[in-house]
Formats: structure tokens, sequence, C-alpha cells
């Protein structure tokens, strides 16, 4: 359904859960299968989304389903495909000469990885500390919304810092370090 009450259900969830799976990081000291979760976090994303990008995202998500055999090799639909031959799909089509089809799996990844990299489990065990500073900032807004004002916490530096748009939009970000802050 398109509109206020969009959900991503029957094909269309399974196709989004495929791709999400494909796309989301995975580190093999990592304890959490982050899909899931984060195919929530994008469902509740594009239910945001006024109804003509909702039926836009929808679809790329059956555009994607069906393209991906055609462009990426082999007969079945993305969706009906193991976690490391939708990757490879996907990272097939990311690297396509015609840059509608790049941009539409990057799209993706970009929507997932801001679902995924905005997850408490993945700051923590990256070492990135958001939800201290997140913390911080509102009881320096109450604070200051009490006419008692505290000194500025400190801003954590940005994801970009320590990390170069090229990696974090990687199908397999195992480049990444962990302990930034």
């Amino acid at each position: 359904m398109i509109g206020p009450n969009f959900a991503l259900r029957g094909r269309r969830r399974e196709i989004a859960r495929a791709i999400v799976d494909a796309m989301v990081p995975r580190w093999p000291e990592f304890p959490h299968d982050l899909t899931e979760p984060v195919l929530a976090s994008l469902e509740a994303m594009v239910q945001a989304y006024p109804p003509a990008l909702q039926a836009g995202f929808t679809a790329a998500l059956f555009g994607l389903e069906f393209l991906s055999p055609i462009m990426g090799g082999g007969l079945r639909p993305l969706s009906r495909c193991d976690r490391q031959t939708a990757h490879a799909r996907l990272e097939k089509l990311a690297d396509h000469k015609l840059p509608q089809v790049r941009q539409g799996v990057l799209l993706f990844k970009i929507l997932i990885s801001m679902s995924a990299y905005s997850r408490p489990e993945v700051e923590a065990f990256l070492g990135y500390r958001r939800r201290e500073w997140r913390d911080a900032r509102r009881k320096f807004r109450d604070s200051l919304v009490a006419g008692d004002p505290l000194d500025l916490p400190a801003t954590p530096a940005a994801l970009g810092a320590f990390v170069s748009p090229e990696d974090y939009l990687a199908f397999s970000p195992s480049t990444l370090e962990k302990g930034a802050s």
C-alpha cells in the first residue's frame, strides 16, 4: 500500500529483505544479524516519504528484482538467490555502465547504511560514542531551557573523518576501523 500506511508486505518485503540482507555490513566478530532491524528501519523511513517517492521505491525494488538476473547474471530473481549471489549481483549492478542502474543500487546502499550505522549496537561495536553525545546534548538543552546553561558538550567527529565515502558505501565494509570516537 502506498500512502501513510505504507508497509513492505508480500513480494515487496521478500525483495527488500533480500536487498537488505545482501547489503548490511557484516564483521566476523560482530554478534548481531542486522537484517531484520535494518529492514524495519528502512520500512519506517519509506513510510514517511510522500506517496510518489514510495511508488518510486516500490518500482526500484521490482527493478532490482528483475534487472539483476538480466544485467547481473543468472536466471533467478534476486529475492530467490542466496546472500552471496544477491551480493555479487548487486555489486555488479553498482558497477554498471549505465548511471541510472548504478544510482539505483547506491540509493538502496545509502538507505541501508544510514539505518545500519545508526544502530546502537553498531555504534558501540565500532567505538563511536554518538549515543553519549546525544544524551549530553539533551542535558545541555534541558539546562538551557531551565535557564542554567552548562558547558557546551564536546562534539564527536563525524563518521566521514574515519571512513572514506568509498568505504562507507562499499558492499563489504571490512576496511572500517574500530575505536574511533
